[in-house]
């Protein structure tokens, strides 16, 4: 299970202020604000293998926002208290596993990371995190998280992904401004071809025009993917 991030990361940095800072924070944020607890105090002393066993069996959410059950399509927090980590932990997804791992050898604190989790009706939902462990008596007791739902962002950049080696090269070559004439030849097709391929992405993608076409690409994040 992953939160969210957020921009104060300051207050991540003492663990004696993160009662305080989320309990400031847990009505008024727009921001979903969790907070697990344990059945049984998880020693941290114990393998990392054994950490991991203990969050999975013993954690449950104990508290949240409603800011926070949105996100997972809920409408009041009453509807997930008392949820257990892995009914919202999909430990099939490795970054989850990598998520779980990091958080517990890094002294229990973890920021700006994505976590892709299970909502209502078994909705696949992402997000990014910052989430901070609690420890007493060499026992970690409870964790807090901050979480922002990034799925409609991941939902756009996998638009993306759909489009073939050529409808990608005549994006791109549109972004960057190049010339029918200049397309054609680097993709070595005609123009009718290049025109054709660009419709379709004006398609795939949603928009009306080249102008929005290039805009919209670029909010995607075109220029990270390679072709």
């Amino acid at each position: 299970m992953a939160k969210n991030g957020n921009s104060n990361s300051s207050h991540f940095t003492n663990r004696n202020k993160y009662d305080e800072f989320f309990r400031l924070n847990f009505i008024q944020s727009e921001k979903g604000i969790w907070l697990a607890q344990f059945d049984k105090p998880m020693p941290v002393e114990i393998p990392i293998e054994q950490q991991e066993a203990h969050l999975m069996k013993h954690a449950y959410l104990s508290e949240c926002n409603i800011a926070f059950v949105k996100m997972y399509g809920y409408e009041d927090p009453k509807e997930m208290i008392g949820v257990r980590f892995p009914q919202l932990f999909d430990n099939s997804e490795a970054v989850n596993v990598e998520n779980l791992r990091s958080f517990l050898i890094s002294n229990y604190k973890i920021n700006q990371i994505e976590s892709c989790e299970i909502g209502k009706n078994s909705v696949r939902k992402y997000f990014l995190n910052d989430i901070a462990g609690v420890i007493e008596d060499n026992n970690l007791v409870r964790v807090w998280g901050i979480q922002k739902d990034i799925t409609a962002e991941k939902s756009q950049k996998e638009i993306l992904k759909q489009l073939s080696s050529e409808q990608m090269k005549i994006l791109k070559a549109t972004v960057e401004g190049k010339t029918m004439k200049e397309m054609a030849s680097e993709v070595d097709i005609s123009y009718k071809s290049v025109e054709s391929l660009r419709n379709q992405n004006k398609a795939i993608i949603g928009v009306d025009t080249i102008a929005q076409l290039i805009a919209t690409a670029v909010q995607l994040g075109i220029n990270e993917f390679n072709v």
